[in-house]
């Protein structure tokens, strides 16, 4: 299977900020998220992330819970949900720490830089760069290659990966994670924040200016 971003541009830019709120109604976008990487993760055959552009917050969520994940050379990765009040999901947390180590990931979330294709190939987010005119033939050929692989052979090793992942998980953990998330969610810094976010946006300065 592979994810792409519709249009040929960009991966995902994240969440709408349109459809945020500022309020606890916004854990509802946090279930779809998980929804989604569940299903990713319980595919039985590999999922491969083709991406290009931007690919932003919870789309770097959607990246990391495929099994193979190429990048196009103008590739731009960012997590900045805490410019926007947000504590991301526990889960997120613990899969950085282990593709790219406990110190990147902080810096990743609490620097929030954008990191081109080649920095995110060095910290293990990627694992092959191409120039983005090829990258779609280059996904096209990997996938082709797996999937004239033993199926079961396929399916025994992502199964065995997904076991790996979950050790990083601890249901106490879980639990203490999502009440500090409930917090940051409905804060009043939140609520600011996200206007202030909303208002940043070309749109919103366009028709102010209207």
């Amino acid at each position: 299977m592979v994810l792409r971003g519709a249009g040929g541009r960009a991966f995902s830019a994240g969440f709408d900020l349109t459809n945020l709120t500022g309020d606890e109604d916004d854990r509802r976008a946090d279930e779809a998220i998980g929804r989604a990487v569940t299903a990713i993760e319980e595919c039985p055959v590999p999922v491969i992330a083709e991406l290009r552009g931007h690919c932003h917050g919870a789309a770097v969520e959607i990246a990391l819970a495929s099994d193979v994940r190429i990048a196009g050379d103008d590739l731009g990765l960012a997590l900045r949900a805490v410019r926007l009040g947000v504590t991301y999901r526990f889960q997120l947390l613990a899969r950085l720490a282990q593709v790219c180590g406990l110190g990147r990931a902080e810096h990743l979330l609490l620097a929030m830089p954008v990191l081109d294709a080649r920095t995110a190939l060095a910290w293990g987010l990627v694992g092959e760069v191409v120039p983005a005119p090829g990258l779609e033939e280059r996904v096209a050929e990997i996938a082709a290659m797996i999937a004239a692989e033993p199926r079961t052979a396929l399916i025994g090793t992502k199964a065995s990966f997904r076991m790996l992942r979950r050790r990083a998980l601890d249901a106490d953990d879980l639990a203490r994670a999502e009440d500090l998330r409930r917090s940051a969610a409905v804060s009043p810094e939140r609520k600011a924040a996200l206007e202030r976010a909303r208002a940043s946006r070309p749109g919103a300065r366009a028709k102010r200016a209207d």
